[in-house]
């Protein structure tokens, strides 16, 4: 599992980092990622290999190996995971938050458990349109504010993630109210708000070199003669342990 993490590291990170300080920054991804127990055991496959669990985590270590500057996107990866699976993989990625990494995730249908552990919540309707952005609160108090007073108030026992899409008709139920929540969102104070803080922010940074687009030296992270080498060392040493491979 170490060895996919650098191999991640050595090729996306910028060809000027040094590979000791690549091998460094790996060892804070297993740590942070709570994988040094599993660090130097194969990832094989499902049958073979490491649980669908760490699989996810060694997945997210891939990624976080490459350093990315600006944002980490997950495509749903609770998905076929236990719920105290999801869980880890969700607490994970709360603490990689808390260590300042952005994280854009899509998640499907979370229980409530999972679900106030997020921050800030998009949702869309059919069509992308936007039904809601902002905060979530504790136990989904802001959300749950939000759609009370527009006409769709959430038990207290039930789901907030269920509940919303029900709301909004994404389920087999029509949709709550007799305005588009589409609509909704666009006549209210939160979307206000929103576009505020939109424009304070583009202004705050207009003025800053932050926005200024880096040129790359090339198409790539490395040079090609570096990634041929870097492939070449890893498949050999793939064709070294399979043996039967050639067979």
């Amino acid at each position: 599992m170490r060895e996919a993490l650098r191999f991640s590291a050595y090729l996306r990170q910028p060809h000027e980092v040094p590979k000791a300080e690549k091998d460094a920054y790996v060892e804070e991804v297993i740590s942070l990622l709570e994988m040094e127990d599993i660090a130097d055991a194969i990832i094989g496959d499902p049958t073979v290999g490491l649980p669908v669990a760490d699989r996810k985590r060694v997945t997210i270590g891939v990624e976080l190996a490459a350093k990315p500057q600006l944002l980490l996107f997950l495509d749903e990866p609770s998905s076929g995971l236990d719920s105290q699976s999801a869980y880890n993989i969700v607490r994970f990625l709360k603490k990689l938050a808390g260590a300042g990494q952005a994280i854009l995730c899509t998640i499907h249908q979370p229980n409530a458990a999972l679900f106030e552990n997020f921050d800030r919540l998009l949702l869309l309707e059919r069509g992308g349109k936007t039904v809601y952005f902002g905060e979530i609160g504790d136990d989904a108090a802001v959300l749950r504010e939000y759609f009370r007073k527009n006409g769709a108030e959430c038990p207290g026992d039930a789901n907030p993630a269920e509940f919303m899409l029900e709301a909004i008709g994404a389920g087999s139920a029509p949709r709550m109210g007799d305005r588009d929540w589409a609509d909704v969102w666009n006549d209210s104070e939160e979307f206000t708000t929103v576009k505020k803080e939109i424009e304070a922010i583009k202004k705050a940074r207009s003025g800053s070199h932050d926005d200024e687009v880096i040129q790359s030296k090339g198409e790539y992270a490395t040079p090609l003669k570096y990634q041929v080498i870097e492939v070449s060392k890893r498949m050999n040493m793939t064709f070294w342990r399979s043996p039967n491979y050639g067979c």
